[in-house]
């Protein structure tokens, strides 16, 4: 097998295995998908999956002291984990000798975790910690979960992902039990591994490890899809650790199944707006003036492709002088490029910039492991990964990009405004976690 082909497997009790072995370097990669994210969680149970993420790394019933984690990093290799809207995944890298030893740990937290009362109060302290830090007391720490309630109107597209206190509090053992026992099974789950292994040994190994875990069912996610904003929505917050005022800027994306031409040109489109020294956001005579920082992206957390359901594409901008300039500039950066196609050497440096990034990230096996596996969970297409660059690169066209900025232009969006709070106005709402 060569790094571009991969190898499926599907188990008798379910559990989904891409194998993509790379003959260069000596280092693998390993990352386990399961059908469940924030979107998942059951109503009045905020910040279940992302608690659960953490309980997880207590290991399983029959993991040292210590966890999961101790255990990678004396084979020489690291490990982490993020929750998504759809996904939770699990990854690590290590020497290609710590295979078997991986795949042991990660048979050993899908057959049964650690949950126990201490790591159920130690986990959400944690939680409740990140919290405070990433949310209440950083600057603009609403961002950019204020934008996705004000697109949605459905309780599972609003959630930010860490949770309530009040829910994350009220949580316990049983809890947490049916939820492993609903979303955790191998008939839920995608194992894929990268880099430098034999796959037939590999496939052996995985047998070994996962083959003998019982299969049961698992409860289906809710569908998230709604219809398109019907007006645009405004908010003010006023944020206690901003030193200067910002805007915010959403708009939903196109569906990345259905649409998935239209999805790619908003891609290039972010791109073109507010990524490198071309962006055209950067360009005139006062642009840097009126943004001490800018970003443009796709994707709630800036990774296109990372969920079927509705998703958003986001400015975020540090300005000097009024948000009214940073939407001026927006909307008439819009309507020009509605009106005349980008021209081909600005396109030809945005789209090859941007497959350049893309490629460069498939060289580490770990990043390589969480792509291949997340669009394989989310769409039964661990290929695109692959293919991306190159797609976007060669296959969208300036008049696909003009039909994605018309498409901004008119569409209903939300645009939220950070005020630092001595200078914001009495009603401007205070930030809070749950922004």
């Amino acid at each position: 097998m060569t790094r571009n082909q991969l190898r499926r497997l599907v188990l008798d009790n379910g559990l989904r295995v891409l194998l993509a072995p790379d003959p260069v370097g000596a280092s693998i990669g390993l990352a386990v998908h399961y059908g469940v994210g924030f979107r998942t969680e059951p109503r009045g149970h905020t910040g279940l999956a992302h608690l659960f993420e953490h309980l997880m790394f207590q290991g399983g019933r029959d993991a040292a002291p210590g966890g999961y984690l101790p255990e990678v990093q004396r084979a020489g290799g690291f490990g982490d984990a993020r929750t998504r809207q759809d996904v939770t995944v699990y990854y690590a890298a290590a020497p290609a000798s710590a295979l078997d030893m991986l795949l042991a740990l990660e048979a050993d937290r899908m057959r049964a975790p650690c949950i126990s009362a201490r790591n159920l109060r130690t986990q959400t302290a944690v939680i409740d910690e990140e919290i405070r830090l990433m949310v209440r007391n950083r600057p603009y720490g609403a961002f950019p979960w204020v934008l996705s309630r004000a697109l949605h109107t459905r309780a599972e597209n609003t959630r930010d992902g860490y949770g309530e206190t009040a829910d994350l509090a009220a949580l316990d053992i049983p809890l947490c039990e049916k939820f492993f026992a609903d979303h955790y099974g191998p008939g839920n789950a995608v194992v894929t591994l990268t880099g430098a292994f034999d796959p037939s040994t590999a496939e052996r190994l995985v047998r070994r490890r996962f083959g003998t875990l019982p299969a049961r069912p698992s409860v289906d996610a809710p569908d998230a899809h709604e219809p398109l904003p019907g007006e645009e929505r405004r908010l003010t917050v006023a944020d206690p650790h901003a030193g200067l005022p910002a805007v915010a800027v959403g708009y939903r994306m196109p569906d990345p199944v259905s649409e998935r031409a239209d999805y790619l040109a908003h891609l290039v489109l972010a791109a073109l707006l507010g990524q490198g020294r071309q962006a055209l956001l950067r360009r005139g005579p006062t642009a840097d003036a009126e943004m001490s920082s800018l970003s443009v992206g796709c994707g709630l957390f800036g990774l296109p492709l990372d969920t079927a359901g509705p998703d958003l594409l986001t400015l975020f901008a540090v300005h000097e002088h009024g948000a009214e300039g940073v939407l001026a500039a927006l909307d008439g950066t819009l309507e020009a490029l509605a009106q005349d196609e980008v021209g081909a050497g600005l396109l030809r440096a945005t789209t090859a910039r941007w497959a350049a990034g893309a490629l460069r990230e498939l060289g580490d096996p770990g990043t390589r492991a969480q792509l291949l596996g997340l669009r394989e969970t989310l769409f039964g297409e661990a290929e695109l990964t692959q293919t991306l660059p190159e797609r976007v690169r060669t296959g969208v066209t300036g008049e696909q990009v003009s039909r994605a900025a018309a498409r901004l232009k008119s569409s209903h969006r939300a645009i939220v405004r950070f005020i630092p709070q001595e200078a914001a106005p009495r009603g401007a709402a205070r930030q809070k976690a749950a922004d």
